[in-house]
């Protein structure tokens, strides 16, 4: 007599997953999916039969009645709402029990344009400018032929079928404009196509995390586009989790898999925590990078080389014969660890993590100093604005990647003023190799010596150096000729911003950059773009930065609106500056980020005037207009009188949508 079975209707990720966590567990597992390349994604054998094609509601009953289906699992895409609906509506008739597995959102999206569907999308897009990626399948492309001009502007992302790339050119999309390819798509990938086809718009469906959602939101970012994202459906299921807990209860299976994080410390085997090597000998594999590998040599137990979460993820699904995983991290699993990543990545899984000791905790002890209140940042594999944290902080521990980061470290030491500063560089710690060299900044720049990239950074100012310049006093800027907005203004200014710590901000018209160096202090995980077209000013605004020691500011020399075209969205903006464009700058700044609050400055008439007609223009930027005046005493014989400057109107915008 034929066995009950499962019936999966997948063509996601999730549908892939959840055959691989049945596979030799189960009753037998039928998967269905709609086209012959979702087919060969999923591995055929032992309980699991993957079959392929459309079908409609009475198709689908044949097949669960064929296979004695006694559950129904909907692992189809989020916006496969026909499909969904069919199979639902199949599973009350045939009386089965039906489970919707629901797909987690992904974070990103705060300063993109949400609508409903693709309608809406091109309806949005009708009377905008410029070039559009679309990504958003090849299923429903005919709200985009209604976008004027779309077989120029368009740029159609499809999967690289024959049945999706044939639809797309039948509605108009060809040559260059149509792009067939196969994801996952990198955050990298994104970014690159998005600039290659100048792409001043991104549409894109809430796919979720395992869609590539915040990998696009990212690309955008970075390019420049402005994300118009479609919605998801409001559905009824379970998470994936859920649903593996579910079917774990329902067939009996064993345990959940076990996989512990371990932090392996600076290296050597040595220097592993005893807990660790215990978790470690107890395990049926260790997975992780070569060097990570290396430091459990001596442990008999299998070993696999692997860095990469999603592959970890991949590999963990495909051997189920592991129940006792452990995966090993370098150094600390708190301080700049892929630990985080990789427990998101596995979080169906009951993951447990073992801290480790750190390379920055080892340099420490070697060198003698204590970490209390000292910045622990890192350039391995990222950005960071040290130099900012060392002027605030006095000290700095950094983690490097390579032996040319380390001599970058130096020279820029040096050429922002801090050549006295001094450095100690730890290479290979714990390891027989170990190395640690120490000196001034402006020494070790020129020693000539080949750095580790294996290395830990440690720098600290001298505590008998000069006092800081203060942004608050307008006489400590080098000035010039080039006009400067006053420092009580600037404090008025800066109220309005209040920018976060991680902020991508625009200061058109930056002049001194007095506006810039305040800005970029306050936001010092982020960027001030600061675009001047004078000359003289952008070397004043250079100048500047090295005189206060700011780093987190990229000079822009050109005029806006057209030099902002190629910078990243911003989060806010201050126009001091505007050469009568302000209506076309501030288009230009909401078509990257609609919700970028931007503060102007005004001293005359026509740029009041015209800051009055923007306010009627961008009615769905809501402004707040002020007038600052300021009056300083002046010593007149032996009296004190009051000298009054100019009046300033300073006007806030802020974002689309917001108050």
């Amino acid at each position: 007599m034929k066995m009950a079975s499962i019936l999966v209707f997948a063509g996601t990720t999730e549908g892939r997953r959840i055959a691989e966590y049945l596979r030799g567990h189960a009753p037998e597992v039928y998967v269905c999916t709609a086209t012959e390349y979702g087919r060969e994604l999923v591995e055929d054998g032992e309980n699991i039969h993957v079959l392929a094609g459309r079908l409609d509601v009475a198709g689908m009953g044949e097949l669960a009645r064929g296979c004695q289906a006694e559950l129904v699992i909907d692992a189809t895409h989020p916006f496969a709402m026909e499909v969904s609906k069919n199979i639902r509506t199949m599973c009350e008739k045939e009386d089965i029990p039906c489970v919707r597995v629901l797909r987690e959102g992904a974070a990103g999206g705060e300063n993109a344009v949400w609508v409903k569907n693709i309608r809406d999308a091109a309806a949005y897009l009708a009377d905008k400018k410029g070039n559009i990626l679309i990504t958003t399948g090849s299923k429903e492309l005919d709200p985009y032929t209604r976008i004027p001009d779309y077989r120029r502007r368009c740029f159609l992302r499809v999967l690289s079928t024959k049945e999706a790339v044939e639809h797309a050119v039948a509605k108009g999309f060809e040559g260059k404009h149509l792009i067939a390819m196969q994801g996952p798509f990198s955050e990298g990938m994104n970014e690159q196509l998005l600039v290659h086809v100048k792409a001043r718009y991104l549409v894109t469906k809430d796919s979720g995390k395992i869609g590539g959602f915040q990998e696009k939101m990212e690309a955008a970012r970075k390019a420049g586009a402005v994300p118009i994202v479609i919605g998801r459906p409001q559905e009824r299921g379970l998470p994936l989790k859920e649903v593996f807990l579910m079917l774990a209860e329902k067939y009996g299976f064993r345990d959940p898999r076990k996989i512990v994080l371990i932090g392996v410390g600076p290296g050597d085997g040595k220097c592993l925590t005893g807990e660790a090597r215990e978790a470690m000998e107890s395990a049926d594999v260790l997975i992780g990078a070569e060097r990570m590998l290396k430091a459990a040599e001596n442990i008999p137990v299998e070993h696999y080389e692997e860095y990469r979460a999603e592959k970890i993820h991949e590999f963990i699904q495909m051997n189920s014969r592991y129940r006792r995983i452990a995966i090993l991290l370098s150094g600390d699993t708190g301080f700049y660890s892929g630990a985080a990543g990789l427990k998101e990545e596995l979080k169906e899984y009951d993951v447990t993590v073992l801290p480790g000791i750190s390379s920055v905790s080892c340099m420490a002890a070697r060198i003698g100093v204590g970490m209390e209140g000292v910045p622990l940042l890192s350039i391995h594999g990222r950005s960071c604005n040290y130099l900012d944290y060392l002027r605030e902080s006095g000290r700095v521990f950094l983690l490097v990647s390579s032996g040319k980061e380390v001599q970058s470290v130096l020279t820029r030491l040096c050429r922002y003023g801090w050549g006295r500063a001094r450095v100690y560089v730890g290479s290979r710690l714990s390891y027989p190799g170990e190395r640690i060299v120490q000196g001034l900044a402006e020494r070790l720049a020129k020693s000539g010596t080949e750095w580790d990239g294996l290395s830990v950074v440690y720098m600290e100012l001298p505590r008998s150096r000069r006092p800081e310049p203060s942004d608050g006093r307008d006489g400590d800027f080098v000035r010039g000729k080039v006009p400067m907005t006053k420092s009580e203004v600037r404090s008025v200014i800066l109220s309005r911003m209040t920018p976060a710590k991680d902020a991508v901000i625009y200061d058109v018209g930056a002049g001194t950059g007095a506006v810039s160096i305040q800005l970029a202090k306050r936001a010092i995980d982020g960027m001030v773009y600061a675009v001047e077209k004078n000359e003289e000013g952008l070397s004043l605004i250079h100048k500047n930065m090295l005189r206060f020691h700011v780093s987190n500011i990229r000079p822009v020399h050109g005029e806006a609106p057209e030099i902002l075209r190629d910078l990243p969205a911003p989060d806010l903006a201050f126009v001091g500056g505007s050469g009568g464009n302000l209506r076309r700058i501030l288009a230009a700044i909401w078509e990257k980020n609609p919700g970028a609050r931007v503060v102007v400055s005004a001293i005359t008439i026509n740029t009041v005037a015209e800051c009055m007609a923007c306010m009627q223009a961008f009615e769905s930027h809501p402004a707040e207009i002020l007038q600052v005046q300021v009056s300083k005493g002046k010593k007149a014989g032996d009296y004190q009188m009051m000298e009054g400057q100019n009046p300033v109107y300073i006007v806030t915008f802020e974002g689309e949508g917001q108050q």
